[in-house]
């Protein structure tokens, strides 16, 4: 019961049905009540972190930046076991790579410099 401002009066609880007694209907309905209530909370968290755009993107950001970075751990620790046997010596692979990489940069040096001391290879001012 409410007084006249709208309050509840003493004594009486706002979820029981007027003039009911505390029978197991009524219990199993506050129950399911109470249950329904806890639902929709859960569900207007749900939508609100759905609807929060902005921490959405940035925990992706941060789930992306982890696994970028375990990869990297990974190709990094994959590359050192390539590279060296298990003495610390290279490995033939590690020296062919290497040595096919400092071949290529001695090409390229050749003919620039090539080109630098042919007549062809020099630009005339006007």
């Amino acid at each position: 019961m409410t007084d006249v401002n709208g309050r509840h009066a003493a004594g009486t609880d706002p979820d029981k049905i007027e003039g009911e007694a505390d029978t197991p209907e009524v219990a199993a309905l506050q129950a399911d009540i109470e249950r329904t209530r806890e639902e929709l909370a859960h569900t207007v968290d749900q939508l609100t972190a759905k609807f929060d755009v902005k921490t959405r993107v940035r925990d992706r950001a941060v789930e992306t930046k982890d696994q970028v970075a375990a990869q990297v751990q990974s190709l990094r620790e994959q590359a050192t076991d390539r590279a060296t046997d298990d003495d610390g010596k290279p490995t033939p692979v590690a020296m062919s790579i290497g040595g096919g990489v400092i071949a290529g940069l001695a090409a390229v040096l050749m003919v620039l410099l090539w080109r630098r001391s042919s007549p062809g290879g020099r630009r005339r001012r006007r």
